[in-house]
């Protein structure tokens, strides 16, 4: 995953629609043209052919039957005027930008947005009562809500070299790459990037390596070759008779024959996917309600903008019908200014009008937040979503492992027992486990020699704790057991058989490695990846490259400086080594040999101790040719010996390791001048067997601790990978995907997977958890299985080929290293690229959507208990049959805006709780549940009946109950008194209970007494401040009785503070009442749990 940041460019741009965001920053994508197309210009666009040049799979035939099909050759290509007419035919190769949006539509479906029309409904009402500050804010709040984003950037070639005719002879020509066309005969080599898909042909490659991780996902370049691949379904990773447009050339050149162009390269179908959507399966009525519904915003967007928006549309309506109430109330006839002005403030009471800067602070809170935990949102939005996600699709390299590849065992043939030469064995041998840290790169850690036998029986590492990997069991032990137990090789007393095989993966060998310019950096290296485990695991045998090979002058003093913890262990050799010859790795052989001339201390190379080695590394087969012999000549390589060689290779391969032969042999050192002479075939015998290396990419040490979490979650995670099936299956093992009770079926191939229908996918009891040698359409299926099973999913990607399954997916999770395709396409990108990190995103969804539903809650239960108030006060009707309203319009405006807003802003910031992962996805997916309603109805009942009550008691309690005469219009009325003073004290009733309410909405079934409410300051403080508010209302003259038609209070503050005690009271017993009723509601559980309980993600992260 390293390299697909390499292969990224600024030609050939892939856009999926340039759009707007949303309410919530969520990118409305253009609609794009249907059908894949190449696009030469804008004239020609609309005649160009949709089929492709071949009408059969060009890795399924010989490279003659392609170019005959294509009509052209390898040496001299196409004809200028055959190029020029196939340019006009098939069009220019690059990729067919979509359709312009249109800046008008945008805007209209910006504003109908369904919270955007609340707000100017709100922004209306603030404007007709002449609240002018209000109604500027509201206004710039809907302008903000439209604005651009940018498009995307992808990958491509900048020119291209290929063959053309001239007359009759060949040229080679350096074209623009928008001018290759199918039948083309292009020449490529190491560093260039491939301008479209190719088929190489026979006789015309060498040593051809290519990165195609970008489309495969694999860390390692593709050797290539020109044989045929049977296989008509071949994944594009096992297609190694073809190269493709956009990957890299790492090694070696070729000549290939252009088979496909533009859109119809296996990019170009990447970005024709990328603009497709989920269709719609219904016909009729049905198909123009979801229409409709996909228009009002509450279908096809996310599940926070379908809940938000379904509650705007219900709010909208409820406002519509409690206006229409209130002016009901005068019979229609006559209406007062009064009426009017109330019948507006109540409407607007039951509009959360601080709901969108609630909202929209909350998710950017959480969003900065993530940050700095290497998780950066792109549309808040998808936050929200993450809390209700019950699978979690991930790649393998670099996300749950750590992208690099180390050495895991070395194996020897012999038993050694010390440093002194032990008796060959070769069907026992002995086996070396590398200790590998955060840094893979790391030149120091410990080696110990296993204590059984090797077997392909090796059960997942324990990654808590340090195990016993040296029988393969993940078996935890004591220190003193670890004592008892263990073989820790040193250096400085390598035994025969390891040194030898330290010495050939060190010196067959070109990768290099590079100390970090700080304390606190990671080591660098250069080269092949498997080259560069194999050097590392040199020096942590001291036997790394640069000392074997560098002359030693004088003693080397080992000093205590700050670098001195990076320096890799040494062993003393007593000499140097000096390369001589080397034949490099060739992919027809798959082997390479090098061999040194070894050179004492204090000598010219002639001294008694000089002599040549060399050295031969590569596939066990191919290198088990060149030996004769196993342990320096100790025995001769018979077949028994050559089938217990191939049974310890099987061994190590079941545990999802590459696996690679080491061989050395041992020369006079008059031998170096003949040696160059000698044809490679010929040099490359009578080696003598050294050993084997099992390499892979390590998982990430906290990746088994994530998984464990989602497990708990009730979150299943699963791999998709372009890695080959026991790769794949050894890493989800070790990591707690996989457990001993996983069923053959939960590990696939994609193939497998793609011939699969949709019924036969929807009829299996469970979908697979690994999928190995995943295609681009094998990730899109995925989704849409799960789908399909009514549940959610998370995509991780970092390259091209996940483009389309990140954009079909619930959250689509980019990688900091992928392409900026992958990047543009997901709703969060990964700065570390790793699974822990996603996890974090969930707990954070998960906090998100608790402290939503905290809010809602609390805006909508004070909303109705100011609606429940000014509704009921329609009933209270003084000598002229008016209605006298227990609370004022301004005083309705200031209880919805001031009161409701803060407090419900800082409970938007409430901390993550403890028990976030410890519930089930289902519990996230709907914040209007039923205990939600209950909630709504018992809290906004209570308050408005405790207003209420005071309100009653002032007036009919304390006063004879004289409501007087128009007392909602001004001051100063006679008769009107008795009316302030029993407003002013529901007033104070109603915004002081919103406080206290505030609080209590911190948790909705632990008591107010045992939550900590200093843990929200900003909640606490917005409690007090307001409360302490209210008095200056109250009191201050001019405002109280000309702005809020209320008076000063005295003695009312007794029954003020009364209904406080009285809601305090109702509201714990009504908890106690819930925490009861949930004690007997058996939790949902979940399907799945990690096989250790006390494994957690913050204990692995510690260790890592």
């Amino acid at each position: 995953m390293d390299k697909v940041s390499t292969v990224s460019l600024d030609h050939a741009r892939i856009t999926p629609g340039n759009g707007f965001p949303d309410l919530m920053g969520r990118s409305e994508n253009a609609p794009a043209a249907a059908g894949p197309s190449l696009e030469k210009n804008e004239s020609t666009a609309s005649s160009l052919p949709l089929n492709p040049p071949l009408s059969f799979a060009p890795h399924t035939a010989p490279s003659d039957r392609v170019l005959g099909a294509l009509d052209t050759g390898a040496e001299h290509g196409l004809a200028e005027a055959e190029a020029a007419r196939r340019l006009e035919r098939y069009g220019a190769n690059r990729l067919k930008p979509p359709k312009r949006a249109n800046a008008w539509k945008i805007v209209v479906r910006q504003v109908g947005n369904a919270m955007t029309v609340v707000l100017i409904a709100a922004m209306a009402v603030s404007f007709g009562t002449q609240d002018f500050i209000s109604g500027g804010v509201i206004a710039s709040l809907v302008a903000l809500n439209i604005s651009i984003v940018a498009s995307l950037e992808s990958v491509g070639a900048p020119s291209a070299t290929v063959i053309r005719a001239s007359g009759t002879s060949p040229v080679t020509k350096t074209i623009p790459v928008d001018e290759v066309v199918p039948g083309d005969i292009a020449l490529i080599k190491n560093g260039d990037i491939v301008p479209a898909d190719g088929r190489m042909l026979e006789g015309w490659h060498s040593n051809l390596e290519c990165d195609e991780a970008f489309l495969t996902g694999e860390s390692l370049p593709v050797a290539k070759s020109s044989d045929a691949i049977d296989d008509d379904n071949a994944p594009v990773g096992d297609r190694t008779s073809m190269v493709y447009a956009g990957s890299q050339v790492t090694k070696g050149h070729a000549r290939v024959v252009v088979t496909a162009t533009a859109m119809q390269t296996e990019i170009g179908k990447i970005a024709h996917a990328l603009e497709a959507k989920a269709g719609c399966d219904k016909s009729g009525w049905q198909k123009w309600w979801w229409k409709i519904k996909v228009a009002l915003g509450v279908e096809e967007t996310s599940p926070l903008q379908i809940k938000l928006n379904k509650l705007a549309y219900i709010l909208l309506g409820a406002a519509c019908v409690i206006a229409v109430v209130v002016v009901a109330s005068t019979g229609f006839r006559n209406v007062p200014l009064s009426v009017a002005t109330y019948a507006v403030a109540a409407a607007v009471s039951i509009l959360p009008a601080s709901l969108i800067a609630v909202v929209s602070l909350t998710l950017a809170t959480a969003s900065t937040d993530l940050a700095k935990r290497n998780a950066l949102v792109r549309r808040m939005d998808a936050i929200e979503a993450l809390a209700g996600v019950e699978n979690v699709c991930s790649d393998k390299t670099g996300t749950l492992t750590v992208g690099r590849m180390v050495a895991r065992t070395l194996w020897v043939p012999r038993r050694d027992a010390g440093p002194d030469a032990a008796e060959i064995n070769t069907r026992r041998g002995q086996a070396y486990s590398f200790e590998a840290g955060s840094d893979p790169f790391y030149p120091r850690g410990e080696v110990t020699a296993d204590l059984a036998e090797l077997t392909g029986k090796r059960e997942p590492l324990d990654l808590r704790t340090r195990s016993l990997t040296r029988n393969g069991r993940a078996k935890a032990l004591s220190q003193d057991e670890v004592d008892a137990q263990d073989t820790v090789v040193h250096p400085d007393q390598l035994p025969e058989g390891l040194r030898e095989l330290a010495l050939c993966a060190a010196l067959c060998n070109q990768a290099t490695l590079a100390r970090p310019a700080g304390d606190e950096g990671q080591w660098e290296a250069n080269g092949d990846p498997t080259e560069i485990a194999l050097q590392v695991a040199a020096h942590k045998l001291g036997r790394g490259k640069p000392f074997l090979t560098h002359s030693r002058k004088h003693e080397l003093q080992r000093t205590t400086s700050a670098m001195a913890h990076h320096r890799p262990a040494l062993a003393a050799l007593g000499g140097h080594y000096e390369q001589i010859i080397e034949h490099p790795f060739d992919s027809t052989v798959k082997r390479m040999s090098i061999a040194y001339r070894f050179v004492p201390d204090g000598s010219d190379g002639d001294g008694s101790d000089a002599h040549v080695y060399c050295f031969l590394k590569g596939a066990v087969e191919r290198v088990l040719e060149g030996c004769t012999s196993v342990g320096q000549g100790d025995r001769a390589l018979d077949d028994e010996a050559e089938a217990d060689i191939l049974r310890k290779m099987d061994a190590l391969a079941s545990q999802g390791l590459r696996v690679l032969a080491l061989s050395s042999k041992r020369l006079p050192a008059s031998a170096a001048g003949a040696l160059a002479q000698l044809p490679r075939a010929e040099f490359e015998r009578g080696f003598a067997f050294a050993g084997l290396a099992g390499i892979y990419d390590p998982p990430r040490k906290e990746s088994a601790g994530a998984v464990a979490d989602c497990l708990r979650a009730g979150i299943t995670p699963r791999m998709l990978t372009g890695d080959h099936p026991a790769t794949a299956t050894a890493i989800a093992r070790s990591i707690g995907i996989l457990d001993r009770t996983s069923a053959d079926s939960m590990v696939m191939t994609g193939q497998q997977f793609d011939k699969l229908t949709e019924a036969e996918i929807d009829a299996l009891d469970e979908l697979p958890l690994v999928v190995a040698r995943c295609a681009p359409e094998t990730k899109v299926r995925m989704v849409d299985a799960i789908h399909r099973r009514k549940q959610h999913t998370v995509m991780t990607g970092d390259g091209v080929n996940d483009s389309p399954a990140l954009k079909r997916a619930d959250v689509g999770v980019g990688m900091g290293t992928g392409s900026d395709v992958a990047k543009q396409s997901s709703n969060l990108v990964l700065a570390d690229d790793n699974f822990a990190t996603i996890c974090r995103a969930i707990r954070k969804g998960r906090s998100v959507f608790k402290n939503l539903s905290k809010f809602l809650l609390y805006l909508l239960s004070g909303n109705l208990a100011e609606i429940i108030v000014m509704l009921v006060g329609l009933a209270f009707q003084d000598g002229s049959s008016h209605a006298v309203f227990p609370l004022s319009p301004v005083a309705a405006l200031w209880i919805n805006t001031l009161s409701a807003g803060p407090p419900a802003l800082a409970l938007g910031l409430e901390p993550t709780a403890r028990d976030a992962m410890e519930l089930a996805p289902s519990a996230f997916h709907h914040l209007f549940k039923p205990e939600f309603y209950a909630d709504l109805l018992f809290y906004g009942t209570l308050m408005a009946a405790l207003s209420l009550a005071n309100f009653a008691i002032v007036l009919w309690g304390y006063f004879p109950g004289d409501l007087g005469l128009n007392c909602n219009e001004t001051a100063g009325r006679a008769g009107c008194d008795p009316v302030f003073q029993a407003r002013s004290t529901c007033f104070a009733t109603l915004v002081i209970i919103l406080m206290i309410h505030a609080l209590e909405c911190k948790h909705s079934t632990t008591s107010l007494f045992r939550l900590d409410v200093g843990d929200n300051r900003v909640l606490l403080w917005c409690a007090v401040s307001l409360t302490l508010l209210t008095f200056p209302v109250v009191y201050i003259p001019r405002i109280n009785d000309a702005v809020f038609l209320i008076g000063p209070l005295k003695w009312e503050w007794g029954i003020v503070f009364g209904m406080i005690l009285v809601y305090l009271a109702v509201t714990e017993l009504y908890k106690y009442a819930k925490r009861v009723y949930f004690r007997h509601r058996r939790p949902q559980e979940p399907k799945r749990v990690p096989a250790d309980k006390t494994l957690r993600m913050e204990n692995t992260i510690a260790m890592a």
